[in-house]
């Protein structure tokens, strides 16, 4: 409940529609207050819990928030997005993803049209003498379909560094590209290289790493479980204070909303003090106020017999 304010500081939040005022809270964190003229508060919550939600998002790696309800769940959005969804506009590209997520998201295992992107991965190698060829990719990487005796493969070479030295890779076999969407601003790739005459006849090597995903394609967007389960794996509890922080943001833009409408719940701080209420009246002293008073004894000479006076007679 919104406490009274003195006459220096004017209700804002009563001379705007608060409709309006608390819808535009919700979108963007402090929009409300900046449209009530509350510029302090305003650039205050925007600070405070959209550096809570972004900051959580970029210590999950972007797997933080989407939409994805659970099996056997029959309310349609989990507790957790549901608190994320309290920061409005951020988190609704998540509802948008999780139903183009459903249409058509598949891995891609032949490709129809040249790739070249930029590489971040690994090079891992199978069998004897694999140790020495296991190492950190990274590069640039090229692939295009190619017809191998009537059988669709894909070729292509990476150029770049392996443990930071020099290398290029001549690429061929079996290939796979992740859902085009998807969580995290990298889209899975796997590719198996071509071997030379260096390698043992029985060593394999795969190229194992990400290509960039657009933003659109990977914002909020729900993750594969296989790279959930990874990325899980390697930041450990990191990633469970990554989605409190986000569940955070979202509890405090409540508060938020609520003194968008409502104002202040405890005031501003300097209004006057309530008079001191007078203190309850002693009830001893309330009775012997409200009691007659004593009589005082008085000296009636015709009541009183003076030694030696005849005594005065009635009629």
């Amino acid at each position: 409940m919104s406490s009274e304010s003195s006459p220096s500081h004017p209700r804002l939040w009563e001379q705007r529609n608060p409709i309006v005022a608390g819808v535009l809270a919700w979108l963007i964190p402090g929009a409300g207050h900046l449209y009530q003229g509350r510029t302090f508060k305003a650039v205050l919550y925007f600070v405070c819990i959209m550096g809570l939600f972004v900051g959580g998002e970029r210590m999950g790696e972007w797997y933080v928030v989407y939409h994805a309800t659970p099996k056997g769940q029959r309310f349609p959005l989990s507790a957790g997005f549901a608190a994320q969804l309290a920061v409005g506009l951020p988190s609704l590209p998540a509802l948008v993803q999780s139903r183009r997520a459903k249409h058509d998201n598949r891995s891609t295992y032949q490709l129809t049209a040249p790739l070249d992107a930029p590489f971040t991965g690994l090079l891992e190698a199978y069998g004897p003498g694999s140790g020495e060829a296991r190492g950190v990719l990274k590069g640039q990487i090229s692939l295009k379909s190619a017809d191998s005796g009537g059988i669709a493969d894909t070729r292509g070479t990476l150029t770049g560094t392996l443990d930071g030295k020099p290398v290029e890779l001549t690429l061929g076999g079996e290939f796979q590209l992740g859902p085009p969407i998807g969580a995290g601003f990298g889209r899975p790739l796997e590719v198996a290289v071509v071997r030379d005459g260096t390698q043992h006849p029985m060593q394999t090597q795969v190229v194992k790493g990400t290509i960039p995903r657009s933003f659109w394609n990977a914002y909020a967007a729900p993750p594969e479980p296989r790279a959930l389960d990874e990325v899980t794996r390697r930041l450990g509890r990191v990633f469970e204070l990554a989605q409190v922080f986000t569940w955070v943001a979202g509890l405090l833009n409540l508060l938020a909303i609520w003194d968008c409408v409502q104002g202040p719940a405890y005031g501003f701080g300097d209004e006057a003090p309530p008079a001191p209420a007078e203190p309850a009246a002693d009830p001893k002293a309330a009775v012997a106020a409200a009691a007659p008073a004593a009589a005082t004894p008085e000296l009636v000479s015709s009541t009183v017999a003076t030694p030696g006076a005849p005594a005065s007679r009635s009629g």
